[in-house]
C-alpha cells in the first residue's frame, strides 16, 4: 500500500482518479493505489491536473474551468500533446479544436496500443484483479456481443447494430491493429495462441488512419476478411454497446479479453450484453458431436443424452455453435419482445449507466446503515 510519503499519493493524481471515477465507465480505486500508479506511468503531474478540469463533453480552452496559470497557446499545446499520447481526445466544432476526457476503458488504455510495456502489462493485471472488474458488473455493459454474421437465419429481419457488415460497408477508411488484451497478457507470460492484430476500426472520414503509428489501414475487403477469419478461430465479435456512433469491432476471446474475462473469472454476467439472439438446437438433427461445446467460450452448452442443450441464460448469441455444427442442427433464434435494446447513441448509454451507478451507490449505502 502506498503510504502518504509516497510521490504517487501527489494529490495530482488522487484527485484525477476520483475524477476519472465519476466517468460512467467507472475507474474504481483499490487499498494498493495502483491505479494511481497507472496514471503517473501516463500522466505528467501537469498533465493530470489539465485531465481533471476536462470533461467527456468537449470543450473549447476557453471555457476550461480552473485553466493553469499559463497562456492559452502554451495549453493549447500541452493539450494536443496529451491528444497526440492517447490520453484525451480532440475534434473540431466550429472552426476552432475541442477537447474532451476518454475513459480508461474504454479509452487511454486502448490507445497504449503501441506503447504497452511490461511494467504498464503487470500494473493493469494488478489493477484488474483488484478493483477494475467491478466497474463491468454494471448495466449497460461496456461492450456488447455483435452474432457471426452468417450464422443469423435469412429469413428473418435483422436490425441492423446487429450485423457487423453494416459497419464496415458504411464507413470511407478501414484499418486494424493489435488487440491490446492479447498484448497485455503476452507481456505478463499468460497469452494465448489467437491472433494479435485483428482489432478493426472504421470512420466515416477518407484517410483517417493514413498518419496513425498503430493503425495499419486496410481495404473494406480486408475488413471483412479479417471477420471470416475470427470465425474461423473462434473469436467473438464484440463493440461498444450502442447502436450508432459504432467505430470499432473487437475479436475477443475469453482467455485474454478484459471484457470477456469477467464472464469466466468472476461470473459476472454483466460483463458484455448479449445480441438479441440464442442459440436453438434440432434434437432430430443434433449427433452429439460436441463441436460446438469446444467452441463455446461461455459454457453455456452440454451434452446430455447424446444431443446438445443450450443453456439460455448462459447463451450470448455470438453464433460460433452455428458456424461449426457439421450437421446445421443448430440455429439462431431471435429473442421475444422483451429483449433490450442497446442504447441509441453513446449519450444514451452515459445516462443509463449514471443512472445505475447511482443506484448501486445508493443501495450500498444501504446495507451500510
Amino acid at each position: 500500500m502506498l503510504n502518504n510519503k509516497h510521490p504517487l499519493m501527489n494529490i495530482a493524481y488522487k484527485k484525477f482518479a476520483k475524477h476519472l471515477d465519476k466517468i460512467p465507465n467507472g475507474y474504481p480505486e483499490t487499498e494498493s493505489g495502483v491505479e494511481l500508479k497507472i496514471l503517473a506511468k501516463l500522466f505528467s503531474i501537469q498533465e493530470a491536473e489539465i485531465a481533471c478540469e476536462l470533461s467527456v463533453e468537449p470543450k473549447p480552452i476557453n471555457v476550461i474551468e480552473n485553466k493553469p496559470d499559463i497562456s492559452d497557446k502554451e495549453l493549447t499545446r500541452l493539450l494536443i500533446g496529451m491528444v497526440k499520447k492517447g490520453l484525451i481526445e480532440m475534434k473540431r466544432e466550429n472552426s476552432e479544436f475541442v477537447f474532451y476526457l476518454i475513459p480508461f476503458v474504454v479509452g487511454f488504455y486502448e490507445h497504449q496500443n503501441a506503447k504497452i510495456d511490461k511494467e504498464f502489462a503487470t500494473l493493469f493485471e494488478q489493477y484488474y484483479k483488484e478493483a477494475f472488474y467491478k466497474a463491468m458488473t454494471i448495466s449497460p455493459s461496456v461492450h456488447r456481443i455483435i452474432p457471426i454474421e452468417k450464422s443469423i437465419p435469412v429469413n428473418i429481419d435483422v436490425m441492423s447494430y446487429e450485423r457487423s457488415s453494416h459497419y464496415i460497408e458504411g464507413a470511407q477508411s478501414w484499418g486494424v491493429l493489435n488487440c491490446i488484451c492479447r498484448v497485455q497478457k503476452k507481456l505478463i507470460g499468460q497469452g494465448c495462441e489467437h491472433t494479435v492484430e485483428n482489432c478493426l476500426v472504421f470512420s466515416n472520414k477518407l484517410n483517417a488512419f493514413k498518419k496513425s503509428e498503430n493503425i495499419r489501414t486496410i481495404s473494406k475487403q480486408e475488413a471483412l476478411d479479417i471477420l471470416i477469419e475470427a470465425d474461423k478461430e473462434g473469436l467473438v465479435h464484440s463493440t461498444n454497446n450502442v447502436q450508432k456512433e459504432v467505430t470499432y469491432i473487437c475479436n475477443c476471446c475469453t482467455c485474454s479479453c478484459g471484457v470477456l474475462r469477467g464472464i469466466v473469472e468472476h461470473k459476472n454476467a454483466n460483463a458484455v450484453a448479449a445480441s438479441g439472439f440464442y442459440a436453438f438446437v434440432d434434437k432430430e438433427l443434433c449427433t452429439g458431436c460436441a463441436a460446438c461445446i469446444e467452441r463455446c467460450m461461455f459454457n453455456a452448452m452440454e451434452i446430455k443424452n447424446d444431443v446438445c442443450e443450450v443453456s439460455i441464460l448462459q447463451c450470448l448469441g455470438c453464433g460460433l455453435c452455428v458456424s461449426t455444427c457439421p450437421t446445421d442442427a443448430i440455429e439462431l433464434k431471435a429473442k421475444d419482445k422483451d429483449f433490450e435494446n442497446p442504447p441509441i447513441t453513446e449519450a444514451e448509454w452515459r445516462e443509463k449507466r449514471i443512472e445505475a451507478r447511482e443506484k448501486q451507490s445508493y443501495m450500498r449505502q444501504k446495507c451500510k446503515k
